[in-house]
């Protein structure tokens, strides 16, 4: 019962931190989104990893960790550069139905069968992909949406940012297959090596892409008004950004908690969930406007996940 809940709480942990960090991006480049986000939860998690007594990892866990680590901070970046430049809804249904395919994918090459609704769910997934990619009402995000800033890319992405779905997606699951096989006690240590490497990993690129004189991808110049004047609005500006980072951490956490509890199997059931909640949230709070036919794929999608990740293997 307790890696059920826990299983909950990190779907809804990182469905709330992507739809906050999105739409961070959509004032203030995604790098920027990222990075900042990402140092704030590392400095959160540093103080309370030393004070908690647990002992570091050894080498290869660490190792591991850094990989996994990595791969899942450029999911990231390329999740809110989606939402910054498309449809929050076209590119988290594409990126969680990925998320949720490819490790099974990986299971049954690796020998394990599928049960029939796991190929049912196989079968669903692709199908949405296709109807939500090419959808007629997801090619252009509008940039009059609320959220969006006025002089925005949001509506520059060819369909909806479907692309950026398919990065993040494949970099989530390949975050998902490398983290599953860290074994450790030191659950804080774990998660300060993922946010130590992705934002050493942010901050490598951002370097040498100056060095050869290029920008790196997402770091576009900040607008004058992006940035509220006031002290206010700045305040709720890091809290926005420190909201992003702490949801991916918190969702971290919660999703090793569910796998240790009740394995991997179980904790996948609950968090798939997470990419429906990225997609509630962008139409209630934002008003995305989702066509029948964008609708149908994003259900489907929805549909393909829960199947995926409820079918099992025998």
């Amino acid at each position: 019962m307790i890696g059920a809940l826990y299983g909950i709480l990190a779907a809804f942990s990182w469905g709330g931190g992507d739809f906050v960090g999105g739409i961070a991006s959509r004032r203030l480049p995604t790098f920027f989104v990222v990075a900042t986000s990402q140092s704030v939860a590392l400095g959160i998690l540093i103080p309370i990893a030393l004070l908690s007594g647990q002992s570091i990892p050894d080498g290869p866990t660490l190792q591991l960790t850094a990989i996994a680590g990595i791969t899942g901070g450029a999911g990231v970046l390329s999740l809110y550069h989606g939402f910054a430049h498309g449809k929050i809804s076209v590119v988290a249904s594409i990126a969680g139905t990925l998320a949720a395919l490819i490790p099974v994918a990986v299971a049954l090459a690796s020998g394990e069968t599928a049960t029939p609704l796991r190929l049912v769910g196989f079968g669903l997934a692709i199908i949405a992909i296709y109807i939500v990619s090419t959808s007629a009402d997801a090619n252009t995000a509008n940039a009059d949406e609320l959220g969006a800033h006025p002089d925005a890319s949001s509506g520059a992405a060819a369909f909806g940012g479907a692309l950026y779905g398919v990065a993040a997606g494949l970099c989530f699951a390949g975050f998902s297959l490398l983290f599953a096989r860290v074994e450790s006690e030191s659950t804080l240590w774990l998660l300060t090596g993922l946010r130590v490497a992705s934002f050493s990993a942010l901050v490598s690129l951002f370097l040498i892409a100056r060095a050869i004189g290029r920008r790196p991808p997402g770091a576009e110049t900040i607008r004058p008004d992006a940035i509220p004047p006031g002290l206010r609005g700045r305040i709720a500006l890091v809290l926005t950004l420190a909201a992003a980072g702490s949801g991916d951490t918190l969702g971290n956490l919660f999703f090793l908690l569910a796998s240790q509890e009740s394995g991997v199997a179980v904790a996948a059931v609950f968090t798939s969930i997470a990419p429906v909640t990225t997609v509630l949230f962008a139409a209630v709070i934002l008003r995305e406007r989702i066509g029948l036919r964008q609708g149908i794929g994003i259900a489907l999608a929805g549909a393909a996940t829960f199947a995926i990740a409820a079918g099992g293997v025998v």
